[in-house]
């Protein structure tokens, strides 16, 4: 027949069970930083070994990218004003 386990035996296995799974996790973050950074070492050495007009046309549409990006944030914060703006006036009406 099979041993009974004690209440102590299901701990010990289950603190086991935790370390295991989280040296698992540890090195799995670890090793998924490593490649992103080595990617981006990569990515850097490759710039770099480009003409600088090239870099200059990259660099270009990435600040085309960046301007929609900032043209969109600033949109939503013009609604968001004029939400708060339209709320601020709906509550100075009703306090009168």
């Amino acid at each position: 027949m099979a041993h009974p386990w004690t209440r102590q035996d299901k701990l010990k296995r289950a603190i086991w069970a935790a370390a295991f799974a989280a040296v698992i996790f540890v090195g799995s973050v670890t090793g998924a930083q490593l490649k992103t950074d080595k990617q981006k070492d990569e990515a850097i050495r490759q710039f770099r070994q480009i003409t600088p007009a090239d870099q200059i046309a990259i660099l270009e549409t990435q600040k085309g990218h960046l301007i929609q990006q900032k043209a969109g944030l600033e949109r939503k914060l013009d609604l968001f004003r004029e939400r708060v703006r339209e709320r601020e006036a709906g509550e100075s009406g009703k306090g009168r």
